[in-house]
């Protein structure tokens, strides 16, 4: 258990008639109204590739992973980080999937041995060395791992830990291999390297024409619908669109009012008296009533706000200041001590988890005058400290456990005394105090500001009193329109999206969007802070854009494309003077051209502009090249030699494999999936 402590940290025939008649009305009453499928499988959560994925399975997976994420993080999970592992979850289903075929076929595995490698031999994966690795040394310890492989078997938590871990292990490796089998069969042969430093052998001073495409007024190039189409067709792969639904909503945010701020005021006002109390402890009532925890420190004035700083310059030990609002929070405080105390302390201990005898024993010796450091190094069982005698170095007030921290901070240089705290029996030597000054400790009881559930009610009267007035698209526009509210809007809303715009948890909404027809208002909803009342405008389904959405940005790009072939019909057979002349622009020099950069001097990143200016003859008129910003024209004036080492082109093509993986992952991934999660989330 302490290993795993450790790694934590680290779904009569009359009457038969009547009664399928009646089932039918109602499945199509419901198919009808909420666009649903007939078929929906109700047990699949979605089709990978051709292959089903089983709700069961998939809320197996899910639960495995909050299980562990929980050991790892020591507590419950919010709902970002449970919406999270379930996205996690779904694509770590259609990597498996995708790359399980692949792996299969190329025969690729990991032997137990390799796993066994990983841990204790020569090449000990990086999720292991993290695990494993000792934070005041940052040396890797094999016997620690090697401990936790012997004894997993004998505590359920450990063998859950370590078999997540090992499947982490397993599919790291699995990648590792597969790509690495890739990379080593992509290479640069002789012939590519030849052509490539034959590219790069030159940098190029061109005069150079610049015709941007603004300058020829769009109103001179028209472009039909037919046009339009036809490119669309083309290159219809380009405007693949996920599924998303547009809305348009209106929110009633819910905020304190001035009746809740009195009743804040009300509740600690009630507890100042028991608070006053001279029999009182401050710390501990202040834990058991504060909404933050009561932690006991010692603080400068100036570590104070303005008003805690004001009060303790003339209050008494067990004044109490407030009810006062600091932030979004109500707070009383009662000054529970002054003291003259140091900002920092230098300090060595000696750690003894739990053996009280042998920590009196090892205080007595110390005190005796034996050397410290050296019984630090042999017996303080803190590695990070024991390997420097036991040194801890200076560190401020507040900075260690409160019962360690109030030993050193009360205590006088060169004493030598005995503690325990939650991590054992320390053994602590006071080798030095900073200067001292005075500082107070103030226990702080804080209640954060929120609204009733009367404040709650009033908003929802508001907001169902406005939703009765909805019964369309048209009536919420109208009521929109002649009420004093902000109508806002929702675009392209993902099936399984968590949030929209400001609205963290909207699931709600997003679900009701699913459902929901064109046209449709939802009920009030709250969500977060906020009643919202939205409407559906517009349904997006998987597959391809309409034409409609996207002729405009087709509709510019063919628009470029008739520009440039219209300015290389004008310029043909003409110099560049001529042409800079028939634009009313002017002839520019640009330097340094090269290859390799892709840019040119005044035009910008302008990748086909180079390539014809590296392949083209010096002093030829050259034109019209269609670039991103503009057509070009230009005349080489000048070739510079530049010296290319063959090293820095093989450079250049490591670079660019390194993104093979990422490359890979995006053409592997990219099937047909139909995700269904929307009806189970």
């Amino acid at each position: 258990m302490a290993a795993l402590q450790t790694l934590r940290n680290k779904a009569a025939w009359f009457i038969t008639g009547i009664i399928a008649l009646a089932l039918l009305a109602f499945i199509l009453t419901d198919l009808l109204g909420s666009g649903s499928s007939l078929f929906i499988d109700r047990e699949t959560v979605g089709v990978i590739d051709g292959k089903a994925v089983k709700i069961q399975d998939f809320e197996q997976k899910i639960r495995m992973a909050e299980d562990f994420a929980k050991m790892n993080s020591n507590g419950a999970l919010s709902d970002e980080a449970q919406n999270q592992i379930r996205e996690q979850v779904w694509n770590d289903e259609i990597a498996a999937i995708t790359f399980g075929e692949l792996y299969e076929k190329a025969g690729i595995v990991v032997t137990p041995d390799e796993l066994l490698d990983m841990v204790i031999g020569q090449n000990i994966s990086p999720m292991l060395r993290q695990l494993f690795t000792t934070p005041q040394t940052g040396i890797y310890d094999k016997a620690q791992a090697e401990n936790f492989l012997r004894n997993k078997n004998s505590d359920a938590n450990a063998y859950f830990f370590w078999a997540n871990v090992e499947k982490q292990l397993k599919d790291s490796r699995l990648a590792e291999k597969y790509m690495n089998l890739v990379r080593k069969g992509v290479v640069l042969n002789k012939a590519q390297l030849d052509n490539e430093l034959a590219k790069r052998a030159n940098s190029y001073s061109v005069n150079l024409v610049n015709v941007r495409y603004s300058a020829i007024p769009d109103s001179t190039i028209s472009v039909s619908d037919a046009e339009i189409r036809e490119r669309f067709n083309k290159d219809k792969e380009l405007y693949r669109v996920a599924d998303g639904r547009d809305i348009e909503y209106i929110a009633f945010p819910i905020r304190p009012t001035d009746l809740d701020r009195e009743d804040a005021v009300k509740q600690l006002e009630s507890l100042k008296a028991d608070f006053a109390a001279p029999e009182t402890n401050a710390y501990d009532f202040a834990q058991m009533n504060s909404e933050t925890a009561a932690v006991e420190r010692f603080l400068r004035p100036a570590q104070l706000s303005t008003s805690l700083a004001q009060f303790v310059e003339t209050a008494q030990v067990g004044e109490v200041y407030g009810p006062y609002e600091e932030g979004n929070a109500y707070k009383l405080s009662r000054l529970a001590a002054i003291a003259m105390r140091p900002d920092s302390v230098k300090a060595r201990h000696i750690l003894i988890r739990d053996n009280k005898d042998l920590a009196d024993s090892l205080l007595n010796v110390a005190k005796g005058g034996a050397n410290f450091a050296e019984l630090a190094r042999q017996y303080s069982q803190d590695p990070g400290s024991a390997i420097n005698g036991g040194d801890l170095d200076w560190f401020p007030d507040g900075a260690m456990v409160p019962e360690f921290n109030e030993a050193c901070f009360n205590g006088k240089k060169g004493d030598i005394t005995l503690v325990q705290s939650q991590f054992g029996y320390h053994i602590i030597n006071i080798q030095d105090r900073g200067v001292e000054t005075k500082k107070y400790s103030i226990a702080t009881i804080e209640k954060t500001l929120q609204y009733s559930q009367r404040t709650q009610q009033e908003v929802y009267a508001q907001a169902n009193a406005f939703a009765a007035n909805i019964r369309d698209a048209g009536s919420f526009s109208a009521v929109v329109d002649s009420s004093n509210v902000i109508k806002r809007v929702g675009r392209s809303i993902r099936s399984n999206a968590q949030s929209v715009n400001s609205i963290r948890h909207a699931r709600e909404l997003v679900k009701w969007a699913y459902e929901a027809s064109i046209g449709d208002v939802s009920k009030v909803l709250l969500l977060d802070d906020e009643f919202i009342i939205a409407t559906l405008t517009g349904i997006q389904e998987k597959g391809y854009a309409q034409v409609a959405d996207v002729s405009a940005s087709i509709a510019a790009q063919i628009r470029r494309d008739k520009k440039a072939k219209t300015v290389a019909s004008a310029t043909q057979g003409k110099s560049l003077e001529e042409i800079a002349a028939l634009y009313n622009t002017k002839v520019d020099t640009a330097t340094a051209i090269s290859y390799e950069l892709n840019s040119v001097q005044g035009a910008g990143l302008e990748p086909a502009l180079v390539g014809k200016i590296v392949a083209s003859e010096s002093g030829k008129v050259v034109s019209a090249v269609k670039g991103n910003n503009g057509a070009y024209a230009f005349a080489i004036t000048s070739m510079q030699p530049q010296e290319v080492a063959e090293q820095q082109v093989r450079a250049a093509f490591e670079q660019r494999s390194m993104q093979l993986p990422y490359l890979i992952h995006q053409v592997v991934t990219d099937v047909d999936v139909e995700d269904n999660r929307i009806l189970f989330y």
